[in-house]
């Protein structure tokens, strides 16, 4: 059963621009991601990709990031390059709350815009 469904669209130059200041890294993503951005040449597809993906997530949740915290969701990549959500904190609470077990999480980009769905069944 699926409990929540989450989509978010960006421009890539946006996202582009802001992760050259570290304060915006360091705020919105995890050591991890900040490293896979890293290795991919600081890409502003990858970092827009992975941003999407976390605003997917937290609207499917319900609740934006008003309530979850930025480094609460984790964008990370299996051994065959498909991405995943790991939850923590408030993100994990919410999504224990409203009966959710998995976190499904698709990227894409095009042209000048990456799109990410997050969908959560229970």
């Amino acid at each position: 059963m699926i409990v929540g469904i989450g989509l978010d669209l960006i421009e890539t130059a946006r996202v582009g621009r802001s992760i050259k200041h570290p304060g915006f890294l360091r705020k919105v993503y995890t050591p991890s991601e900040q490293q896979y951005i890293s290795d991919r040449n600081q890409s502003a597809q990858t970092a827009a990709g992975i941003f999407a993906a976390k605003e997917a997530v937290s609207k499917a949740l319900g609740t934006g990031f008003g309530y979850a915290r930025w480094l609460d969701v984790e964008i990370l990549r299996n051994d065959l390059g498909k991405p995943y959500a790991v939850l923590t904190g408030s993100a994990l609470e919410r999504m224990q709350a409203i009966g959710g077990k998995n976190v499904l999480v698709s990227i894409t980009h095009i042209r000048d815009l990456a799109a990410a769905q997050a969908v959560i069944d229970g």
